[in-house]
């Protein structure tokens, strides 16, 4: 095992979050989620297996937590039944065992696409069904990102949900610094600048270009994961900005964020951003039905309805921008499928397919199977029992995020905006993602909008009777004083009266 600079940093950062409180490990925690093509730690007893400063970042947050009773508690009640968090642990633990249990029973029985990394190989290969490292570190990933729901959502029950808002935003803006810094150095041939960010063992596509249109990378390894996170961020800052989440620069860097997704070249992108720019649509029209609009939820409708359609009218009347403009859509778009990457996602895909028929629908293990669709990889993975729990997971999470009183306030807010995050992000990975890890932005969205969901921690215990019962809690609440008279009673050594036993405890 080998320690980069940048580790050592986050190793800095790590300690000092322990020492000097949670807040800074929230900005802590945002930030390395950006840092999708570096490496904490260097593995090669793994197959050069990369550790990425986010999840070397949970270590010193875990701890941090652990010597915090109050938060430690909170984030464990995070996971109980019946909120999204049980169901989430459910499908964590579910693929961690088939990730030890079904490559091993399934030997041989299928081929599959998966991920190679050792001497003279690095890429996706085809070959038969066997446990392989990729078992290993995918659930190491999503125990990390276990990790960071419960963490997350328990610091937001004890009323973190702005520290944590307010770090996404300055994630988005140092989101937009990196692209900017990779289309400089890009440009003035100066990218090992970045290398100090780009040292994990992972394939980097970072100086590939799409008719002449740079493809933005930023701080990851392909335009499509910079397009992953960009839209994660986007997402979430858009509706903090329409309704009405008080924070310098918010809206200026969800209009970079914006710019970013449509100069990023990803097809994926592109797809995914428009789809959720139509969640938006409707939600700011289900705000006017409501009488609950504001005017900047009238200037999105109006800027998707009318000033959308007349820019592209004015490009097409630019015929040399018309021109490029539509090159770059038939490259990214229309012909997508057609290009090699494409007909390779294709094939990947279709193989994956074959492995779920194959293992009569119990998948090939958590980390086999490498797709090119978050769907298709839940199928081919963890099968039809994994994939069912997931399903209970996200249905819950929305459940109890659009059930939680909306009232008017910076809360209300960051749960919507963590919630629609979510569902963006759920977008994206169903169009093109490898694997069934979501990412780190998706576990610190997830556990906001959790941790919004189910409620403030000190709220439970005179909560409303919709509040106890979503969270299995008896109403109406039972009476203090008769419960310590019954704890003195059933405590009390023989030949000490009740009463007496509880005068003296108190």
């Amino acid at each position: 095992m080998s320690v980069e600079p940048i580790g050592i940093i986050v190793a800095i950062l790590g300690i000092a979050t322990i020492f000097l409180g949670l807040n800074l490990g929230a900005y802590v925690l945002c930030l390395s989620a950006l840092l999708g093509s570096a490496a904490a730690l260097l593995m090669p007893g793994l197959g050069g297996t990369s550790i990425q400063p986010f999840h070397f970042v949970l270590l010193f947050l875990a701890f941090a937590v652990a010597l915090r009773p109050r938060t430690l508690s909170a984030s464990f009640s995070s996971l109980s039944y019946p909120g999204p968090g049980f169901w989430y642990t459910l499908f964590i633990i579910y693929g961690v065992l088939t990730a030890f249990f079904l490559p091993r029973i399934f030997t041989g029985v299928t081929l599959v696409y998966s991920l190679a990394r050792g001497e003279g190989m690095h890429g996706i290969v085809v070959n038969p069904l066997t446990p392989n490292a990729s078992n290993l570190t995918q659930a190491v990933y999503m125990l990390g990102g276990l990790a960071c729901f419960a963490i997350v959502a328990g610091i937001s029950r004890l009323g973190g949900l702005v520290i944590f808002a307010r770090a996404l935003i300055v994630a988005g803006g140092v989101c937009i610094f990196f692209a900017i810094a990779d289309m400089a150095t890009y440009l003035t041939g100066t990218s090992f600048l970045l290398s100090p960010i780009r040292n994990a063992n992972y394939r980097m596509l970072d100086d590939g270009d799409v008719e002449g249109f740079k493809r933005i990378v930023g701080s990851y390894t392909e335009a499509g994961a910079f397009g992953y996170a960009a839209l994660a961020l986007f997402s979430f800052l858009l509706i903090l900005k329409l309704e009405g989440f008080q924070a310098r620069f918010l809206g200026t860097i969800t209009a970079a964020l914006a710019v970013s997704l449509v100069l990023c070249t990803s097809t994926t992108a592109y797809l995914a951003t428009g789809l959720t720019g139509l969640i938006v649509l409707a939600f700011c029209i289900s705000r006017v039905l409501q009488r609950k609009a504001s005017y900047r939820h009238l200037t999105y409708i109006a800027a998707c309805l009318l000033a959308l359609p007349l820019l592209v009218m004015a490009v097409m009347l630019i015929p040399s921008v018309s021109e490029s403009v539509s090159n770059l859509i038939h490259a990214t778009m229309t012909t997508k499928l057609e290009s090699q990457s494409g007909e390779e996602r294709m094939r990947w895909n279709q193989q994956a397919i074959a492995s779920f028929f194959d293992t009569s629908g119990m998948g090939a293990g958590l980390g086999s199977i490498r797709t090119s669709s978050f769907l298709i990889a839940l199928l081919a993975n963890v099968g039809i029992p994994g994939t069912v729990i997931c399903l209970f997971f996200f249905l819950s999470l929305i459940r109890f995020v659009l059930q939680r009183d909306q009232k008017e306030g910076p809360d209300g807010i960051i749960g919507l905006a963590a919630l629609l995050s979510c569902i963006s992000q759920f977008v994206a990975a169903s169009i093109a993602a490898g694997a069934i890890d979501l990412g780190p932005l998706f576990g610190i969205t997830a556990g906001l909008a959790a941790g919004y969901g189910l409620g403030p921690v000190s709220s439970l215990a005179h909560g409303g009777r919709d509040d106890r019962r979503r969270h299995g809690l008896p109403w109406p609440p039972p009476n203090p004083v008769l419960q310590s008279s019954i704890a003195a009673t059933i405590e009390a050594p023989s030949g000490i009266p009740p009463r007496t036993r509880e005068v003296s405890r108190v």
